[in-house]
């Protein structure tokens, strides 16, 4: 019986010589590649714990503290008059959503820019109590979750660092209960519930 791998003819045992070469060549060629790309992500790993020589801090710009750029006043949001968003956050129209309805106003705005996480807490913490709203509650770990109250309304921010682009990134919950109007409906419509 005749097989078709005996049968070759040298040009064929040709053939083979130059695919065993052409991986050869190809495993030489990607070789250095693919060693460059693992010290790669191995020294980028070594950076984000801090175990590298040189400190990339010293280079890359650092957030934003409140405290170091007052010259330009923070601003109203659009549709909330007792919302205060600070100057270097820049709105995200196509994250944000509103909604107007008869008895409901409200939605979810978002927010980015380079900003210190901890003074942005600090900045929605104070300037919320001055436009009235009430601290219901803080929940911190890798993010912030800071949970405001009003009658008839209630307001959550989320503060989020990401740290692939650099950026903070601000979530604002806004829920406005419009048609009651008294004080006696806020247990009802406030799962915060209001002052006592």
């Amino acid at each position: 019986m005749h097989t078709p791998y005996k049968s070759l003819s040298p040009k064929g045992h040709k053939f083979r010589l130059s695919s065993q070469a052409a991986q050869l060549s190809f495993s030489t060629a990607f070789l250095p590649i693919i060693l460059a790309l693992i010290s790669l992500v191995a020294l980028s790993g070594c950076a984000e714990m801090g175990l590298g020589g040189s400190s990339d801090q010293d280079l890359a710009p650092t957030p934003t503290t409140f405290s170091s750029s007052l010259n330009t006043p923070p601003y109203r949001a659009n549709e909330f008059s007792d919302l205060l968003i600070p100057s270097e956050l820049t709105w995200d129209r196509e994250k944000s959503m509103l909604v107007r309805t008869e008895s409901f106003a409200g939605g979810v705005l978002y927010y980015s820019g380079r900003v210190d996480i901890a003074s942005l807490s600090d900045f929605f913490t104070n300037n919320m109590g001055k436009n009235g709203w009430k601290l219901a509650g803080i929940a911190k770990y890798k993010n912030i979750l800071l949970a405001f109250v009003k009658p008839n309304k209630t307001c959550t921010i989320l503060l989020s660092e990401d740290k692939l682009f650099m950026k903070t990134e601000v979530s604002v919950y806004l829920a406005e209960d419009t048609s009651t109007g008294g004080l006696g409906s806020e247990k009802k419509t406030n799962p915060f519930g209001y002052g006592k």
